[in-house]
């Protein structure tokens, strides 16, 4: 017995000193572990987010490696208002360490300040000169500052007046091209030609610009060119080419000689411009609405449907076909919301990193036989789309109907596209005549009177670098932004790519890249798509029998109401008189209007059936079943710790006999 080791347990005054050391060892440990990780790990994070919020792009790293000269970045933050608001405390903590992000990838020529303006110091007062916003935070009217200050070494100034959570989404963007303005010298010219009120609606006090013209002029030097233009002057480098309606001759020569020359144009045309209904005009009074650029595309080798749009099942956008009390959701098939990745061409820069485009009565455009240029779609449907009648979208549209009579095509339609390729002259014959004044004679040769430019192209110098759009509704803002106003700032809200894409469209054909990869990071529309998926589910299978039953309803009601109202001849109470058989159909009509109302509200509960069925799972994934699996591991846990101890046990008890 003498040979057997011994199995008595430790004394528990042993055990409590090895319990006490290993805690005192594990604290060691622990802050050895986060000094030597604060030190070498201090700029290291891990991005899971879909969009990688929290990582600097590739276009950011490449605006960072241009930096030349030395710039500077006062970061203002009011501690004051971190105490009194904790959530712009966590936001400024998460600005502080993206600014200290782009100071390390610049190397060195990035100077990060971090100021907190205290009431009536030197810092407010430059804070102030700067432009930065003060927000009252009580009652005592004290200003708290949450802003940013970017200076180069020309004394040239960036300023973000005030950091709104509303656009954290959008902060690299933010930062980025404030570091970009800074260090270009001189902003490209930009050339707008367009009959939309891009400037200011005049119906608004003051008329406010349009988001999309505010995003131009901060990356362009943008200049407006009138829509009777004889010539685009020579320092443009891109045309912006918007709604053009009823362009006179001369002004598409100016636009064709300027493509020959090599100039890049980027042009929104449509089949129906949405807009134009609401705004006072010919074209709300006389329906014309359509716009396009037919004599140019026909020489550039494309063309755009006449009297279609685009509709789209799988893009459609949800909207209220009922009234302001009683809504109806439905897709409407001509308002789209894209995407997907079939929607995009993700193989071209412009529209790899798309996220959203929200379009509305958009056109469909094709290659022309015989074209010279080549036609690479940028943005297209779905396969399960069809082309509308453009007269079904215009004064009162009915998406019910509209989404009854829907048949795929089986085949996606092209709403934007990029052509390349040499061109000739949509003028063969030379500059267009002048168009002859009242009383005035026209002279012997027309095309001697017009004022001809130094050299008439006939065909293009270098091929030509174009995009056409199918829709000029996206540049609106109310298909794609919300602008609020906060303390006199006007703040753009976006809510679909609309805005980057043009604006990367322009950077594209300057040639200049840097900025496409960051502008669409971030979207705030997170859609569910499986819920949408099975929302289209229903509506296929249940829509018509819905606007069946509408229509009876209707009907019944209508006769009901005519029965009603037969009052004569009049009692002597003053009520109207019905035969039997009048108040036999009289309450027929009732109980099968009740009755089809309740087929009605069947019909309606079956839409929303399987939506429901996925609220409930998921509302008892996440209630229950993650409880019950914790709960079920815990007994594994123990049960398997009992099981191996047991043996120890045993053999305790068999040493100590």
């Amino acid at each position: 017995m003498s040979n057997i080791p011994s199995l008595t347990p430790a004394s528990p005054s042993r055990r409590n000193l090895l319990s006490l050391g290993g805690i005192v060892l594990a604290l060691i440990v622990f802050v050895a572990i986060n000094v030597v990780a604060n030190r070498t790990l201090s700029t290291t994070r891990l991005d899971l987010t879909a969009d990688r919020l929290f990582t600097l792009s590739a276009g950011t790293k490449s605006v960072l490696a241009k930096i030349e000269e030395p710039l500077t970045l006062r970061f203002y933050f009011s501690d004051r208002l971190g105490r009194e608001i904790p959530s712009y405390a966590v936001y400024a903590t998460r600005i502080r360490e993206m600014l200290q992000e782009y100071q390390t990838a610049s190397r060195g020529k990035i100077k990060l300040e971090v100021i907190d303006p205290r009431p009536f110091s030197d810092e407010e007062d430059r804070a102030v000169g700067f432009g930065l916003q003060g927000v009252p935070v009580n009652q005592g009217g004290d200003l708290v500052y949450f802003g940013l200050a970017a200076t180069n070494t020309a004394d040239k100034e960036e300023v973000i007046a005030f950091f709104q959570p509303e656009r954290e989404r959008f902060l690299e963007y933010d930062l980025t091209k404030i570091v970009y303005n800074l260090t270009i010298t001189k902003k490209p010219s930009v050339g707008l030609l367009t009959m939309l009120p891009v400037t200011g609606d005049m119906r608004q006090r003051p008329p406010e610009p349009w988001a999309i013209h505010s995003q131009l002029n901060q990356f362009f030097d943008l200049k407006m060119i009138e829509r009777d233009a004889a010539a685009i002057p020579a320092e443009i480098g891109v045309l912006i080419v918007a709604h053009p309606q009823n362009l006179p001759e001369k002004t598409l020569y100016a636009i064709d000689q300027f493509v020959l020359r090599g100039g890049r144009a980027l042009v929104f045309v449509d089949p129906h411009a949405e807009g134009e209904m609401t705004r006072p005009g010919m074209a709300a009074q006389t329906g014309l609405t359509a716009s396009n650029l037919k004599p140019l595309f026909d020489a550039w080798g494309i063309e755009m449907v006449e009297g279609k749009v685009a509709g789209d099942r799988l893009a459609a956008r949800r909207v209220n076909a009922g009234t302001d009390t009683r809504v109806r959701a439905v897709d409407y098939l001509a308002w789209l919301s894209l995407r997907d990745d079939g929607h995009f061409n993700r193989s071209d820069v412009l529209t790899a990193e798309t996220g959203v485009l929200q379009l509305a009565s958009a056109g469909v455009l094709k290659a022309k036989e015989g074209a010279t240029t080549t036609l690479t779609p940028l943005v297209r449907t779905s396969p399960q789309s069809t082309q509308i009648e453009v007269d079904a979208v215009k004064t009162q549209p009915d998406p019910v109907k509209i989404l009854a009579e829907f048949k795929p095509d089986n085949q996606p339609y092209i709403l934007a596209a990029r052509v390349a390729g040499p061109v000739k002259s949509a003028f063969p014959d030379g500059p267009p005549p002048e168009p002859k004044k009242e009383g005035e004679e026209a002279p012997a040769n027309p095309a001697a009177a017009a004022t001809p430019p130094a050299e008439a192209l006939k065909e293009s110098k270098v091929p030509a670098n174009l995009i056409v759009v199918a829709d000029t509704d996206l540049l609106e803002d109310r298909f794609w932004a919300q602008v609020q106003e906060f303390f006199g700032q006007r703040m753009i809200i976006p809510a679909a790519s609309n805005g980057d894409f043009v604006v990367n469209a322009v950077d594209n054909l300057l040639g200049s890249d840097d900025l496409i990869s960051l502008r669409t990071r971030g979207m705030s529309a997170r859609p569910f798509l499986t819920v949408q998926e099975l929302q289209r589910d229903a509506e296929l299978k249940f829509r018509a029998k819905e606007r069946e039953l509408t229509e009876k309803l209707r009907d019944t009601e209508k006769k009901l109401s005519e029965l009603q109202s037969q009052s004569q001849p009049q009692g002597e109470a003053g009520r109207a008189i019905v035969s039997r058989e009048q108040q036999e159909a009289i309450e027929k009509f009732r109980a099968d209007m009740l009755g089809i109302r309740r087929e009605l509200r069947d019909v309606q509960h079956e839409l929303r059936r399987d939506i429901e069925a996925l609220d409930m799972t998921l509302k008892f994934v996440n209630i229950g079943l993650v409880p019950i699996l914790v709960g079920i591991a815990a007994i594994i846990v123990g049960v398997v710790r009992v099981r191996r101890r047991a043996p120890a046990r045993r053999a305790v008890a068999a040493g100590t006999a």
